[in-house]
């Protein structure tokens, strides 16, 4: 089992929130559209400073992305309303993720202001129909740099421990920001004997992963070995960390990119 890199929250239209990450693509897509970069990649910490990672598997998953690069004078809220009605009519259920996953080779270059994850079934040709859809197949949107489509590794990962007191352990860890900090964007579940906490995001050092253990661990008043971490779905296609290139291809093929 493996993992690498800690969260930066983006901060997206509640439009693009409501689907969260779940939601099959529909059918056949066309052919991805020219101007938009087709990258395969991984997250911020991967290349030939890749820490050692054991949580992997099912845990950390292929996902596609769509970052958007707006012009200095750019709306940002038409950007994101047109991503967003793009994808309510073709049914992908879009969720809001760091722009880490994209890379230090990326990164370096630009940060995207908008950055979203398509469902863990999507492909590229996915991510090109959005992005047609959305800012026309040329990509003269207004308020439009460029765009780039990616296929990125993530984490996919399920933190659990067992509480009487489940609801008031999460508020507690909400409230001093113990995931907050490491992770960014979480989603807690709270039963009646289990706090679930949920993580979709750039690829975790063990380092991180075992200082959230410890993290919720404390506020459950546990050890951090009764904090336990699975993949967040038992079905699907995992990575083996050990498999993949020593260099990140963050660099992407393709054209380069270009807008308005």
């Amino acid at each position: 089992m493996k993992g690498a890199a800690v969260a930066v929250s983006v901060v997206l239209a509640s439009s693009l929130l409501a689907g969260c990450t779940a939601g099959a693509p529909p059918g056949s897509p066309p052919s991805d559209p020219s101007g938009v970069v087709l990258t395969a990649g991984s997250g911020p910490e991967l290349g030939n400073g890749r820490p050692r990672v054991s949580y992997d598997g099912l845990m950390v998953r292929r996902r596609i992305v769509v970052a958007v690069y707006p012009t200095p004078d750019a709306d940002l809220d038409k950007l994101r309303t047109a991503l967003s009605t793009a994808a309510g009519s073709l049914g992908l259920a879009v969720s809001q993720i760091s722009p880490d996953v994209l890379g230090a080779s990326v990164l370096q270059d630009t940060v995207p202001e908008i950055i979203v994850a398509l469902p863990s079934d999507a492909t590229s040709a996915h991510g090109g129909k959005l992005v047609d859809l959305a800012f026309g197949h040329d990509l003269a949107f207004t308020g439009l740099d460029q765009v780039r489509v990616a296929q990125v590794l993530v984490h996919d990962l399920r933190f659990a421990v067992n509480s009487a007191k489940a609801q008031a352990v999460a508020d507690g860890i909400a409230l001093e920001g113990i995931l907050a900090d490491a992770l960014g964007n979480y989603e807690a579940r709270a039963g009646d004997k289990e706090l679930e906490l949920g993580y979709t995001g750039p690829l975790l050092s063990d380092k991180t992963v075992e200082a959230v253990r410890r993290g919720v661990a404390r506020a459950s008043g546990t050890t951090a070995d009764a904090v336990k971490v699975r993949p967040r779905s038992g079905t699907g296609t995992g990575v083996e960390m050990d498999n993949e290139p020593v260099e990140a291809g963050s660099a992407g093929t393709g054209e380069p990119v270009h807008g308005h």
